[in-house]
């Protein structure tokens, strides 16, 4: 049984090395999360900086608490 693999060559190496690298290179945001008052099990958050919005659980269950 013969097995093929996918070689690369030099070239085709370095091409992908520099598409890594450029993907990479994109500023990600430093979040800085402003929340709303818990008035349930989840409260809203926006990132003041690029305005993000993500839900936040407002309390943990005993069975992800260590003990």
């Amino acid at each position: 049984m013969v097995v093929e693999r996918d070689l690369l060559t030099a070239e085709s190496f370095e091409g992908a090395v520099e598409e890594m690298v450029e993907e990479k290179t994109e500023p990600t945001c430093r979040h800085h999360w402003v929340i709303e008052s818990a008035q349930g099990p989840i409260s809203w958050g926006e990132c003041q900086i690029c305005h993000e919005g993500k839900e936040f659980k407002n309390s943990i269950t005993d069975a992800s608490r260590d003990y």
